[in-house]
């Protein structure tokens, strides 16, 4: 999406491009195909809702139909790591306050649960609230994340599901929080939309948090 605007935690350099293939991503889904890669609370229903992009009506997107805690979907399969190994998640993330929102907390977290939900770990997210990290920007703008991580850093196991929701704790309503284009991926693989940037000069490497 061109609208988005892209924050990237660490630089990839070209070298690390040229022995990548797709069997290195983990996971990869950027809900142009239904739901089909999720799943929700001990298997069953989700909130999980595809609409399309606020800002690009030919894309669609992930976002809710209720606010919940303790995850709302989870891949349907567990990831598998390897505990000496760095990786990286990246995704889009939208966080558009609506009447009922609070501007400040539109919801999103997302984190990694042993099962579903099981022991878990909030890691990136619009609050704090179970030792997330409050980084994701509620601003009305869509915004690229790749965030670095060792199992280590999650401390729950090695074989993990991702997990994503729009959390109740934030005293807002659903349907404020949106996600695309998550991937998991092993740190030397590129991210999405790194080969465009290292085109025009190389990955600039930021870093925001919501003031």
């Amino acid at each position: 999406m061109n609208s988005k605007a892209c924050i990237t935690i660490a630089a990839i350099t070209f070298a690390s491009m040229t022995s990548i293939s797709s069997a290195d991503i983990l996971f990869s889904d950027n809900f142009e195909s239904g739901l089909n890669q999720w799943t929700g609370k001990n298997g069953g229903s989700n909130g999980g809702a595809l609409v399309i992009d606020p800002f690009d009506n030919t894309n669609t997107v992930l976002s809710f139909n209720r606010t919940t805690a303790a995850g709302d979907i989870f891949t349907a399969n567990a990831l598998t790591f390897d505990p000496n190994e760095t990786y990286r998640l990246s995704f889009d993330y939208l966080g558009l306050a609506q009447e009922a929102s609070n501007p400040n907390d539109t919801g999103g977290y997302v984190g990694f649960a042993v099962d579903m939900p099981g022991r878990h770990s909030w890691q990136w997210a619009t609050g704090t609230v179970s030792g997330a990290n409050d980084v994701l920007i509620d601003d009305g703008q869509w915004r690229n994340y790749n965030f670095e991580f060792t199992t280590a850093d999650l401390g729950i196991g090695n074989s993990l599901r991702l997990m994503l929701e729009d959390f109740s704790g934030s005293r807002g309503t659903f349907g404020d929080a949106y996600f695309d284009n998550i991937q998991v991926s092993p740190a030397t693989v590129p991210a999405p939309g790194a080969i465009a940037l290292l085109g025009i000069g190389g990955l600039i490497t930021a870093r925001r948090r919501r003031a």
